[in-house]
């Protein structure tokens, strides 16, 4: 039953959450949805079927409207990169095919190499790393936990892994742009519209005579994901999985420390995907559009409000009687986002001190709470009038989305928690780039608290562009650990022969 109350002047219903077929409330008012023919025009053929292949959004044709941007319209592209990514090239998910180069992580002089995705090479994984030649926050040596070399591991025991990916378009301008005799070495930002594309091209035609771009219309895109081992799971048939290629870690006898196993260093294993982050440029908007997506048993959220379709702001309330990937059931608040233990420079992983000399987590290397303390990228308990209307609409646009795909369709278990991006002046002028010193917060939009569960589980409460920004007077989009960490690290591509 619900309970109506005032607060600020406004009346409420407190309401526990709407079960369902997930824990995300699907009561709430239809403020972003895709319409019935568009959406059937996301798949191939207009076929919608169970897991079936989605057409990649056209980033190039991406509009919304000047000065203060339509919410909608980026978090409905999210919606459609997340089911193109997550569809099949016949073999593999796209985001492990040949549409993507995996990055690989930094060698012992701090570079990096693209390895080019095949359909018959499993997945490399790995558990973030700290490392010392990076700014400070900049833990990027392995793929994962950003601003943070903290390791998270689920209720089911399982480590958890990352994988950082491009498309071959960011590749390919990369190596471009890297080449001081190339026609891309004036770039100063990542592409971001046709004319950026025709220029990408024409240099594809010169120095890569009969390489033909799979993802040119998407622009430039990076890819985050995190993966948990399927075997651990009570239940992997809810998840989307592929075959990867892991470190061996073993626990030392007193469970204080982990190491790779030095007679099998690596497995190959089923592992199920538990979170994405999808950054792309779309037109106008060189900053990259952030949208983060995540299984929906990652963890509960703390309270927030959104519209339902009554038209009552309603509380949907914390509640961890769930059995949660990354919560014990009926976990507490307190106590959560506690990091247990830290991956280490020299590829180990040790227990977090507390102030007395014990383990900061009763066991050592054990599992512990995440609570999602912003949920939907917005200020928890927070019944204004914009935190209200932006957890609305990614309400809307999941449930939205969620309820016309077939039955049977494992997307239908992952939800977008959230996007970030900046604002297109009223004069028709591109998106700013964010940088470290001024007041950014001014062009943010979207959700401005934006955290992954499985990505940022230590670091909530600020968001994508609080470390993914340039520094004050930065000459480029290419400056060092800036817009894209890794970006300078990245050898380019060298031709075949």
């Amino acid at each position: 039953m619900k309970t109506i109350v005032c607060v600020t002047a406004a009346c409420v219903a407190i309401a526990g959450p709407v079960w369902a077929d997930s824990i995300v409330p699907t009561d709430m008012a239809p403020t972003c949805v895709v319409a019935p023919d568009t959406f059937k025009g996301w798949f191939a053929d207009d076929t919608i079927a169970a897991n079936a292949a989605v057409n990649a959004p056209d980033s190039v044709t991406f509009t919304t409207t000047y000065g203060d941007p339509d919410k909608c319209d980026f978090y409905t592209w999210g919606a459609q990169m997340f089911l193109w990514l997550t569809s099949t090239d016949g073999t593999k998910l796209v985001l492990d095919s040949p549409n993507f180069f995996t990055i690989a992580p930094a060698d012992s002089d701090g570079n990096r190499v693209f390895i080019e995705n095949t359909d018959s090479t499993p997945a490399a994984l790995q558990v973030r790393s700290e490392k010392a030649d990076t700014p400070a926050g900049d833990d990027i040596g392995e793929i994962g936990q950003a601003g943070s070399s903290g390791v998270l591991m689920s209720q089911d025991n399982s480590l958890v892994y990352y994988g950082l990916a491009a498309n071959d378009a960011y590749a390919y301008f990369l190596t471009g742009q890297k080449d001081p005799n190339s026609t891309l070495a004036s770039k100063t930002t990542f592409p971001y519209n046709q004319t950026d594309l025709d220029d990408l091209n024409a240099y594809m035609s010169t120095s890569w005579s009969g390489t033909t771009l799979l993802t040119g219309n998407q622009l430039a895109m990076e890819l985050k994901t995190s993966w948990v081992e399927a075997s651990t799971l009570a239940d992997s048939s809810t998840y989307l999985t592929i075959e990867g290629t892991i470190p061996n870690f073993v626990a030392n006898d007193d469970n204080s420390s982990m190491s790779v196993d030095t007679t099998n260093p690596t497995k190959t294993v089923a592992l199920a995907l538990t979170g994405m982050h999808v950054v792309g440029t779309v037109q106008d908007h060189p900053e990259f559009v952030w949208a983060t997506f995540e299984h929906y048993n990652n963890a509960p959220d703390a309270p927030y409000y959104y519209l339902a379709d009554d038209g009552t702001i309603t509380l949907n309330d914390f509640d961890s009687d769930h059995d949660f990937l990354f919560m014990a059931r009926n976990g507490t608040q307190a106590g959560a986002n506690t990091e247990c233990m830290k991956a280490k420079s020299d590829g180990t992983i040790a227990v977090q001190i507390n102030s007395t000399g014990g383990f900061m987590c009763n066991g050592g290397i054990v599992p512990s709470n995440t609570v999602r303390e912003y949920p939907w990228g917005s200020l928890a308990n927070d019944p204004s009038s914009a935190t209200v209307s932006n957890n609305t609409l990614l309400l809307s646009i999941n449930n939205s989305v969620r309820s016309q795909l077939a039955a049977g369709d494992i997307r239908a278990n992952y939800i977008q928690t959230g996007s970030v991006w900046t604002t297109t002046p009223s004069d028709g002028s591109v998106a700013p780039i964010p940088n470290q010193t001024a007041n950014q917060a001014l062009n943010l939009r979207g959700s401005t608290s934006i955290a992954n569960m499985t990505m940022e589980t230590y670091t909530q409460g600020t968001n994508c562009f609080s470390c993914h920004s340039l520094s004050e007077g930065a000459p480029n989009s290419f400056q060092a650990f800036g817009l894209s960490h890794v970006y300078s690290q990245i050898e380019p591509l060298q031709p075949a022969n």
